[in-house]
C-alpha cells in the first residue's frame, strides 16, 4: 500500500506544480473552505492511480467524498491540497496527503510537498521516512535529551481560527494565550508541516484547532513511527483520526502541559 501511495503522489506532483504557479482563482465551498481547479485535478489524478492499482478498495477524498454510506473505516483517505490558502497565496508548504486506513487505524501515511521537494512517508511498523529530490530517504524520529516543560518549549499553531483570539470557527475558544504566554518561543507553520517538525525534533509541539480526517489520516503514521506523542486538543488519544483537532508533542508530559494550557 506504501509504494501504491507513493505512485499516487508523485504522480500528482506535476499537477501540483503547474497549479502552484498559475493559481489565482477559487471558489467557496459549503463548509466556507476555499477550494481551486487544481484541487479538483489532483484528487482525481490520485483516485485514478488508486483506482487501477486497488479496483475494490473505497475512497475518501476532500472534494468528491465516497460512496460508501455511514462511516468511513477502511480505504483510502485523500487530501489533493492540504493548505490551500497557503497554495494560493504563494507559500510553497502546501502538501499532498494519501492515507490508507484499516478498522479506523491508518497504516500508511505519504505527505508530498511539491514546491520543495520533499516527502514524508511511513507504515505502521516501519518507520518514518524523508525524502528530499534525489537524496537517500532519510529516516527522521523524535530525540528527547529530557523532558521538557512547556516553558522550555518552542510551540507552533496553523492558526488562530477557534481560539480566543479568533472565535468565529470552531465551538470553543481555546485558550492560545495562556501558550504564548508560557512557551518559551510561539511560531506559525502551516498545516502539516508544522507536525512533521516535532517529527524531525525542529520544534517541540504543534497546534491544529480545526480538522477533517483527511486533515489527520496521512499524518498520524508519521508520528507514530517517528516517536511522536498526539492527541486531539480536548486531550482524547483514542480515534484521533475523528478528533477534529490535532496536537502533537515531543513527549506525553508536554502534550498533556499543553492541552491543559489550552482548555484552561
Amino acid at each position: 500500500m506504501l509504494n501504491i501511495a507513493l505512485e499516487a503522489a508523485n504522480t500528482a506532483s506535476k499537477y501540483l506544480l503547474k497549479g502552484f504557479y498559475e493559481a489565482g482563482t477559487f471558489t467557496r465551498k459549503i463548509d466556507n473552505t476555499i477550494v481551486t481547479a487544481t484541487d479538483l485535478k489532483v484528487e482525481n489524478v490520485i483516485r485514478e492511480v488508486l483506482q487501477a492499482r486497488t479496483p475494490h478498495i473505497p475512497i475518501l477524498g476532500e472534494e468528491f467524498g465516497t460512496n460508501i454510506e455511514g462511516e468511513f473505516s477502511t480505504g483510502w483517505i485523500i487530501d489533493p491540497i492540504d493548505g490551500t490558502r497557503a497554495f494560493l497565496y504563494g507559500v510553497p508548504l502546501f502538501s499532498t496527503l494519501i492515507a490508507y486506513v484499516e478498522s479506523g487505524i491508518p497504516l500508511v501515511g505519504v505527505i508530498s510537498f511539491s514546491a520543495i521537494d520533499s516527502i514524508y512517508y511511513a507504515s505502521l511498523g516501519n518507520g518514518c521516512w524523508s525524502k528530499k529530490g534525489d537524496l537517500a530517504p532519510k529516516r527522521i524520529c523524535t530525540q528527547i535529551k529530557k523532558t521538557k516543560k512547556l516553558g522550555e518549549a518552542v510551540v507552533s499553531i496553523s492558526g488562530i481560527h477557534s481560539t480566543n483570539f479568533d472565535n468565529r470557527e470552531g465551538n470553543k475558544a481555546y485558550n492560545l494565550s495562556n501558550v504564548v504566554n508560557s512557551a518559551q518561543d510561539m511560531v506559525f507553520i502551516n498545516d502539516c508541516y508544522q507536525h512533521l517538525m516535532v517529527a524531525a525534533g525542529r520544534i517541540d509541539c504543534a497546534i491544529d484547532t480545526l480538522m477533517k480526517p483527511w486533515d489527520i489520516a496521512a499524518i498520524l503514521p508519521c508520528l507514530t513511527e517517528a516517536g511522536v506523542y498526539y492527541a486531539n486538543i480536548n486531550g482524547n488519544k483514542t480515534n484521533v483520526i475523528n478528533g477534529g483537532s490535532l496536537v502533537s508533542a515531543s513527549s506525553s508530559e508536554l502534550l498533556d502541559e499543553l492541552i491543559v494550557a489550552l482548555n484552561s
